[in-house]
């Protein structure tokens, strides 16, 4: 039992084992003087009195004065060590405490910088080695993250561990390590796998095509899944999925559409059919010749506004499908002037269209190109003109008209090879525009309508998602959760901002906000961060403390919106928090609200630090992050987000220094914690 006493405990033995020594030597002198000259026993007894309780009012002061000066530093010193042995700290050790330690602190210093320059040389030889693999990630990241079509790649067991921006824009908050179970409807997935699997069995194994929806069933996804093997065994599959819900309508709408023009022409034509043999007979009279030419020339008209109507119905089915996106009107210019150079000008401007940017400027090059030809114009000017919704696209010239005719002309011309047999008109009628010669009293131009975008938004400070790890851990055994070592576990570091500090008085949540850490990763691009309406004012003394107001959450989601967000977002992971009680104990108290359950295991990084730092009685997240070096921005604390991010970055650094203290797996970090009972009592919410 000795061997798992700590240090302060044999030193304070030690001085009361000293203390008890020094008055049992007393009171055996005084006994020994009394027997030997005599005297009154009350003079001895007070004597005794009085000098035994100042030998252990001493030897309490000196221990004290020990543990605080020696004691105490050396267990820092240690602990500051033992941290930097395990977790990568790079803020000195504070030697303050340990000023009467002697060379202690200054070795103690010297050995942390020892190791720091041990690490960066480290740090060093493996950057040198790695630079390429870096290289060639960074093109993966790249290539995957721009194309055109959804990209996953799953582990066997079907959890995400790469996807490209594509997936992320169709399937939702899609995230790494994340089951994709979660954001597609699975079962035709396991259909597709098992063939692929049973046709790779015969050696003929190729990408395997399937149809599903979106785990809410609003898309519909065109797919195809291949394997990825190493050796003999499956790696994991990639997953190629398409949007093709709006494919699927417009097929059933063109289907539609044919029969029902097919239905409304069959009556005015067989109406015109029967007329003309009518109208054959030479013998009809004159009287009825006219009336069965009137009602020709009325079936005639149905037939032409049925065969319009069914051309304008087509017309906007197929302008769905011409490839648009958002194009700045520089970029159109840029194409006009590289396929007829030297014959247009233009006028910058800032502008984004919602078109295919390459077949408008091949349709307005083809038009200079023929408008310059012979040198009968010059001067071809192009620029953008905001109208509302719609910017127009104008040019000018020097020189003759531009005849109707000659417009035509040019716009029934192909617009590239490309293309196919694309024309200029096909491109106007997939924009559901036209292209005019409008005359004023300026000189003339021409117009060319197009819908205007808003431009894209750029900004720097956004962050990027963590688009793959192909280090995630393999499938669970199926053993104990508890018996799951830490590092193979996902977890959710969490914080909440709330009205006040009592959940059970009704006090609410205000912000929630969430980070994920995968295989030792803090994913930030896959943050969650939202503001809560808590349906109650904000008091001021709150607002001082997180910033937030009644104003900004005023359009924020009610906390059974936010809280069934939260929860997907948690979906298979362990939850940690900062004081973690105290934010559970606002979600569970709102689980019959939300239509959900937070009984998933937590971990408390207060107690943790207690469990590991147990010679200091500082535990707050400023003093875990001075110990471990990482800086909190002050405009970040005191918010969700940025306390979440700094309680994760605080957790990764206390997974090194639990592993060094034996803490492994899930159930030891938990009966760590348990063993806290002094400060798990003070956080009863």
């Amino acid at each position: 039992m000795a061997e798992r006493w700590g240090l302060r405990l044999r030193f304070a033995l030690f001085f009361a084992g000293l203390a008890a020594g020094g008055v049992a030597l007393l009171v055996a002198g005084l006994w020994v003087g009394h027997a030997r000259y005599g005297g009154p026993v009350e003079g001895y007894v007070i004597a005794g009195l009085i000098a035994g309780f100042g030998m252990i009012g001493l030897a309490a002061w000196v221990a004290h004065l020990f543990d605080e000066n020696v004691a105490r530093p050396i267990l820092g010193l240690a602990s500051d060590l033992e941290t930097r042995a395990r977790a990568d700290v790079g803020a000195q050790i504070d030697t303050a405490p340990a000023r009467y330690l002697g060379a202690l602190a200054p070795a103690a210093t010297a050995i942390h910088d020892a190791l720091a320059q041990a690490r960066n040389a480290q740090a060093q030889v493996i950057a040198q080695e790695t630079e390429r693999l870096g290289r060639d990630k960074a093109l993966l990241a790249a290539l995957l993250r721009d194309l055109s079509d959804a990209a996953v790649v799953l582990t066997p067991d079907l959890r995400i561990m790469l996807y490209n921006r594509m997936a992320q824009n169709l399937l939702g908050p899609v995230g790494l390590d994340r089951p994709i179970t979660g954001f597609l409807r699975a079962a035709p997935l396991r259909d597709a796998i098992g063939r692929l699997t049973a046709r790779g069995a015969t050696g003929t194994g190729h990408a395997e095509p399937f149809m599903t929806a979106t785990g809410d069933g609003g898309r519909f996804l065109l797919g195809r899944v291949s394997a990825v093997d190493a050796g003999d065994a499956r790696v994991g599959h990639v997953v190629i999925l398409h949007d093709a819900t709006d494919d699927l309508a417009a097929h059933a709408e063109r289907d539609h559409l044919f029969n029902t023009l097919l239905e409304q022409l069959r009556r005015p034509a067989a109406a015109i059919s029967a007329l003309v043999e009518v109208l054959a007979d030479d013998a009809l009279p004159a009287d009825a010749r006219s009336g069965f030419e009137a009602a020709m020339r009325e079936a005639l008209a149905q037939l032409n506004t049925r065969l319009r109507d069914g051309a304008d119905a087509y017309g906007a089915i197929a302008a769905r499908h011409w490839p648009m996106s958002e194009v700045a009107v520089q970029d159109v210019f840029a194409t006009v002037a590289a396929r007829a150079p030297g014959l247009v000008t233009t006028t910058p401007s800032d502008g984004f269209l919602r078109c295919d940017g390459f077949g408008i400027g091949a349709l307005l090059a083809r038009i200079v190109s023929g408008m310059a030809e012979g040198g009968k114009r010059h001067d071809i000017h192009l620029s953008a003109e905001p109208r509302g919704t719609e910017l127009w696209l104008t040019l000018t010239w020097q020189g003759p008209d531009v005849t109707d005719g000659a417009l035509d002309e040019w716009a029934r011309q192909d617009i590239a090879n490309a293309y196919g047999h694309y024309t200029g008109r096909d491109v106007l009628e997939g924009h559901r525009t036209e292209i005019w010669v409008e005359q004023g009293e300026a000189d003339p131009r021409l117009v060319l309508p197009l819908a205007q975008a808003r431009a894209p938004d750029l900004a720097p400070q956004d962050s990027r998602p963590e688009f793959y790890d192909f280090d995630l851990p393999g499938p669970s055994d199926g053993g104990a959760l508890a018996d799951t070592p830490l590092r193979a576990l996902p977890f959710v570091v969490f914080d909440t901002e709330t009205t006040g500090l009592s959940p059970r008085n009704g006090d609410e949540i205000v912000q929630i906000a969430g980070l994920r850490v995968v295989n030792g990763r803090i994913l930030h691009g896959e943050a969650f961060d939202m503001l809560v309406n808590p349906g109650r004012a904000i008091p001021p003394a709150s607002t001082k403390v997180h910033g937030i107001t009644d104003a900004m959450v005023a359009d924020a989601p009610d906390i059974a919106t936010a809280g069934r967000a939260f929860h997907d977002y948690c979906d298979g992971a362990i939850l940690v928090a900062h004081n973690a009680p105290f934010d559970i104990a606002f979600l569970r108290l709102k689980e019959a609200q939300i239509g959900r359950d937070f009984r998933q295991p937590y971990l408390c990084t207060v107690l943790l630090s207690a469990a590991l730092f147990d010679h200091t009685g500082n535990h707050t997240l400023d003093a875990l992050a001075q110990r471990f070096g990482i800086e909190i921005p002050a405009t970040l604390r005191h918010t969700a987000l940025g306390d979440a991010t700094a309680t994760a970055e605080v957790f990764l650094k206390m997974l090194d220094v639990m592993e060094g203290a034996g803490i492994v797996t899930l159930g030891d970090a938990m009966a760590a914690s348990e063993r806290m009972g002094h400060i798990r009592r003070a956080q009863d919410y």
